[in-house]
């Protein structure tokens, strides 16, 4: 990761709040796999460690590794002294240089939680952990989708390759979907287009991986979810997780498809907060879970659109005198 943190506070940050809670559900369910806290975590603690404390809290998550690639003075004493937990390793180190070497012989939850958009390092990491991970392992992979960095060179040089042209150059054209276009490359249709180099890359080194293996040992990357949304910039995360053919059964016994946070006809959702007063959220929830019978004055999309992320939103309150 960057020093994002120099930048953002990711604590206050209320999609990626939902967001982090959303991920919480779904490594909640992986017990059919083995018990939830027996799993190992690696993700991007940054200065905050956000999800580390909540997965540690929520999860009873033990084995967890920060990477931070920062080797900027003094960021490592900083780290230490705001690390939560004994119970984390913080490594200074570059994500595609430590993936590598870690120990992936029991099942881990990685988030890869990237600030920029995508590159081809980010490509290398996820097919490192393709290659790398047993059965029962989940993937989530965040990039930023605001705008491809090589919009804003073709844009700023005025001549030279346009910015497909420069795209194909940054990543091998087998790697880009045939049908994208300049167009794709910013906003959320490049987080589609983000989102299907990342599967590409992860299947390709599965493809690889399974070579000679019996059919019941054959590694599959099955999507969960894919999430949107805006908190400043633009971001999308993929989610899926690896299952070997003869734990199809563990998988379906997740129930990642009853997820009450994902709508019923898509695996895709766009979070975003919705746009109510404290009091206005304090009257929905006395209902909730059951059905809205009293709306008072609240549009009817802004109150469904609550009741379906109500159990991820923050709790922030404004005190005034």
């Amino acid at each position: 990761m960057s020093s994002s943190f120099r930048k953002i506070d990711y604590s206050i940050r209320p999609a990626k709040h939902a967001e982090r809670r959303m991920l919480c559900e779904i490594f909640r369910r992986l017990n059919p796999f083995q018990a939830i806290e027996e799993y190992t975590y690696v993700g991007f603690g940054s200065l905050w460690f956000s999800d580390f404390v909540l997965f540690h809290r929520s999860l009873g998550i033990k084995k967890m590794i920060s990477l931070e690639k920062s080797q900027a003075e003094g960021v490592e004493n900083r780290l230490e002294a705001n690390k939560p937990f004994g119970a984390i390793d913080i490594i200074m180190e570059n994500s595609s240089m430590v993936l590598p070497g870690l120990d992936w012989s029991s099942p881990h939850f990685v988030w890869l939680d990237y600030d920029n958009p995508l590159d081809p390092n980010m490509l290398l990491d996820v097919g490192t952990i393709a290659s790398r991970v047993v059965s029962g392992s989940i993937l989530c992979v965040t990039v930023q989708c605001h705008r491809s960095p090589v919009v804003d060179e073709a844009e700023s040089e005025g001549h030279g390759p346009n910015a497909m042209i420069r795209f194909r150059e940054l990543f091998h054209p087998d790697r880009i979907p045939q049908d994208t276009s300049e167009s794709d490359l910013m906003g959320w249709p490049f987080g589609k287009v983000s989102r299907t180099m990342l599967e590409n890359e992860i299947n390709s080194a599965l493809a690889t991986r399974n070579g000679q293996l019996h059919e019941r040992k054959m590694m599959l990357f099955k999507k969960i979810c894919d999430l949107e949304y805006e908190d400043g910039a633009k971001m999308t995360t993929v989610v899926g997780i690896f299952v070997e053919e003869h734990d199809k059964e563990k998988m379906d016994a997740c129930g990642f498809d009853q997820l009450d946070f994902l709508p019923e006809s898509s695996t895709r959702l766009r979070i975003s907060i919705p746009k109510l007063t404290v009091r206005e959220m304090r009257h929905l929830e006395r209902q909730l879970p059951g059905e809205l019978d009293d709306l008072a004055a609240i549009p009817v999309s802004e109150a469904r659109h609550f009741a379906n992320l109500y159990r991820y939103l923050p709790n922030f309150a404004v005190l005034e005198n």
